[in-house]
């Protein structure tokens, strides 16, 4: 694979930028039109410089006047270290005791303690979790479905019977509460029919 060049990476950049700035309208149109004097040492004579071919120009003229400069490279090179010192928390690393970082360690050192045994209980958890019955848990997943549908299917036919049993206690109910209110009236009828059969035994007879 061809290695990719400097220009290639700006050139990726500035397409990053175009998108967030114009977003979705034709970026050719919207761009700004420079009219600078022929004495420019960036810009050509042309008055339709777009800014993409501007700012390759000017890195290209800028590779041309540090090449051979040892000190301008070299800073080139530290510009990472000098975005770490500008940094406020390299200041503060700076400026803080260690008397006060000891401070800030034991101010949070119940939630340390705190992390550090859930990590041991991790790791003695570790073989089992690690284990091949737990490997092969996800080769069960299509009969756990299995099973939970058959449960569930359980679950809809019990309830069924649940009702229909309730319905049967229903119509007993009522037939107990109906003979116990015309209990009397059922005694009277019962009465009338041994007599009646005596009755009739005794004609016969």
């Amino acid at each position: 694979m061809a290695a990719i060049s400097e220009s290639d990476i700006l050139e990726k950049r500035i397409g990053i930028l175009e998108s967030l700035v114009f977003g979705l309208s034709d970026k050719d149109t919207e761009y700004p039109k420079f009219a600078q004097p022929e004495t420019s040492p960036v810009f050509a004579k042309s008055t339709n410089v777009k800014c993409i071919d501007a700012l390759n120009n000017v890195h290209s003229k800028i590779n041309v006047s540090v090449a051979g400069r040892k000190n301008i490279t070299e800073t080139f090179n530290k510009l990472s270290d000098l975005q770490k010192y500008l940094d406020p928390e390299f200041t503060d690393e700076l400026t803080i005791t260690p008397s006060a970082k000891t401070e800030m360690i034991l101010a949070e050192e119940d939630f340390i303690m705190q992390t550090a045994s859930t990590m041991q209980k991790l790791k003695e958890l570790e073989p089992i979790i690690s284990s091949e019955h737990v490997k092969a848990s996800s080769m069960s997943h299509e009969k756990m479905q299995e099973l939970s549908q058959v449960h569930l299917n359980q679950q809809d036919q019990a309830a069924h019977l649940t009702d229909k049993a309730k319905a049967l206690l229903g119509t007993y109910n009522s037939v107990v509460s109906f003979l116990y209110r015309n209990r009397n009236i059922f005694r009277i009828n019962w009465y009338n029919m041994i007599k009646h059969f005596f009755f009739f035994s005794s004609c016969c007879v």
